[in-house]
């Protein structure tokens, strides 16, 4: 539930309660994977989605219910008998060839373990929620490892990841915006307090004014970090990529002609730097993109191919599940 984080909040911080519907154990193709959740607020509002459409008006339905009665209630969706069984029955309203547990639960501001849990998810900082799936503790929050017999399920929200936009242009403002939706924590760094305000960046995170080689000097880089470079200055562009790859950004990219890129290969070579394999330049996957709000969404489908190691080639093409598991880290 910790992606529907800020708009759970602004119910229960005004005395409002809603009820939550999360995917807790997904087997098989299904759209979403586990903690994947939507929520029915007050008035029947519906936020968030767990399969995309096949199962959200059975878990409505099932939330009303929840809303008015307070008891948690573990629904599932999917075949009823092994898929490769010619004489599998459906269960209500999935159609992938999945299975999902669902475990549908009201939350009030009294419950306060899970509100300290959505206030620290909704800033970005790192927090973990355990709910029970055994019967007659239902939905419960377990605090203490031996504090439910029987199945828990676990929420985890890691701090957001960051990413480190260069070149306060127009493009940068889509791509901040397309970047802050994913759920990044969006930093744009630029010389220029002209263009670097607040009014033209309101999805960002953070806005770095000097030059960006020294400010990025003093920023944290890691593997889950994004860096896009889309300045395209001469100056310090180089200069900024070399960096990035030297200090393992997860993803960088600059963007540029084939003709810039070439020249920047050259200027990075002579500076010694090191993975430039990695770098994505001309920057973007090829869909045909020609305003700032596409030439966005570009980048970023690239930088979601980069971080799950797909080939960005259209479904169609391809064979096999259409929805990917996430691939194991560490």
């Amino acid at each position: 539930m910790f992606e529907l984080a800020d708009r759970l909040l602004a119910v229960l911080d005004t005395g409002g309660s809603v009820v939550v519907a999360t995917a807790v154990d997904v087997q098989g193709s299904a759209p979403s994977g586990t903690g994947t959740s939507m929520a029915v607020l007050p008035g029947g509002h519906v936020v968030g989605t767990i399969s995309g459409g096949c199962v959200e008006g059975v878990l409505h339905t099932v939330a009303e219910t929840v809303a008015e009665t307070g008891e948690a209630v573990l629904e599932r969706f999917g075949f009823d008998a092994a898929p490769d069984d010619p004489d599998a029955v459906w269960a209500p309203a999935l159609r992938c060839g999945g299975r999902v547990e669902v475990l549908v639960h009201r939350v009030t501001p009294d419950d306060t373990a899970v509100v300290e849990a959505l206030r620290h998810a909704s800033v970005g900082s790192p927090t973990t929620l355990a709910l029970s799936l055994a019967p007659g503790s239902l939905g419960q929050v377990v605090t203490t490892p031996d504090g439910c017999r029987g199945r828990v399920f676990t929420e985890y929200a890691g701090g957001r990841a960051r990413c480190l936009v260069v070149g306060a242009v127009e493009f940068a403002v889509a791509v901040t915006n397309a970047a802050s939706v994913l759920g990044y924590a969006v930093t744009v760094h630029d010389p220029r307090p002209v263009f670097l305000t607040p009014e033209r960046f309101p999805a960002a995170h953070g806005l770095v004014l000097g030059w960006p080689t020294r400010t990025l000097a003093d920023t944290a880089i890691d593997a889950s970090t994004v860096v896009i470079v889309l300045s395209h200055d001469d100056r310090f562009d180089a200069e900024v990529i070399d960096l990035a790859l030297r200090r393992g950004a997860g993803y960088v990219g600059a963007m540029g002609s084939r003709a810039t890129h070439a020249r920047r290969i050259v200027e990075l070579e002579a500076l010694g730097t090191p993975d430039l394999h990695r770098l994505r330049s001309p920057i973007g996957l090829d869909i045909g993109a020609r305003t700032p709000a596409e030439v966005a969404v570009s980048i970023m489908a690239e930088v979601i191919a980069t971080r799950t190691g797909a080939d960005g080639r259209p479904l169609a093409q391809g064979a096999g599940p259409v929805h990917r598991r996430p691939l194991a880290v560490g």
